[in-house]
């Protein structure tokens, strides 16, 4: 039944999947001011994709429809968190495939291995739960037109504000985020292990608060 609702979300959605293509070339030009922040970008850009299924929601009326099938309110949570699952997975892939391509023509240049890789892979996961944390449970319990401020517009602005500031930072030569990625490289296992961990927690966190928030929604 999970399947069928990521099934449905996803023809729901039709109308928005014409702007994925625009994706690689957001997060590479994105990228062309600090490599390093590729992956973690890119797994931020599919997050806010995978919020769709629920800006057409009340203007289709999916939660009705989803409600006269055979399938219980935790199965739609879940559906949902699947797909958004999905759509980190091919983030991190393309951040993974476009982070090498920025590296080459980027006035930075950075090399920082498989390791290092693996430590940027372990940071997009973390911010990727916390901005769904911040997100899934709002929109759940109050849908997206009433939630979309406190559910998605002001958590990306955050976001985009940290990163605008680390990017002036980093123009005046910081190497912060090299410094702990070199440090996390040697210390594999338990930084990105601690890392995947503790996002993992956090997910898990967001699914069981979006699964009560949403049980109560009147419709």
């Amino acid at each position: 039944m999970i399947g069928k609702i990521i099934a449905l979300d996803w023809r729901a959605i039709k109308v928005y999947q014409k702007r994925l293509p625009l994706m690689p070339v957001f997060i590479f030009i994105i990228g062309l001011s600090m490599p390093l922040t590729v992956i973690p970008v890119s797994a931020i850009l599919f997050l806010s994709f995978s919020i769709n299924p629920f800006a057409v929601e009340e203007k289709g009326e999916l939660n009705k429809l989803y409600l006269t099938l055979p399938v219980q309110r935790k199965s739609i949570v879940a559906g949902r968190y699947m797909l958004s699952l999905i759509m980190l997975l091919c983030g991190i892939s393309l951040g993974v495939l476009i982070m090498p391509l920025v590296n080459r023509i980027s006035i930075s240049k950075w090399y920082i291995g498989i390791e290092g890789y693996i430590v940027l892979i372990s940071l997009g996961y973390l911010i990727y739960t916390i901005l769904n944390l911040s997100m899934f449970p709002i929109l759940f319990r109050l849908g997206y037109q009433k939630g979309k401020f406190w559910g998605f517009y002001l958590p990306t602005s955050f976001f985009a504000v940290i990163f605008s500031v680390y990017t002036v930072i980093s123009f005046g030569d910081s190497t912060f985020i090299l410094d702990f990625i070199v440090f996390a490289s040697k210390n594999l296992l338990l930084v990105s292990g601690c890392t995947v961990v503790l996002a993992t927690i956090l997910l898990f966190l967001s699914y069981m608060v979006s699964v009560k928030l949403y049980s109560r929604r009147d419709f």
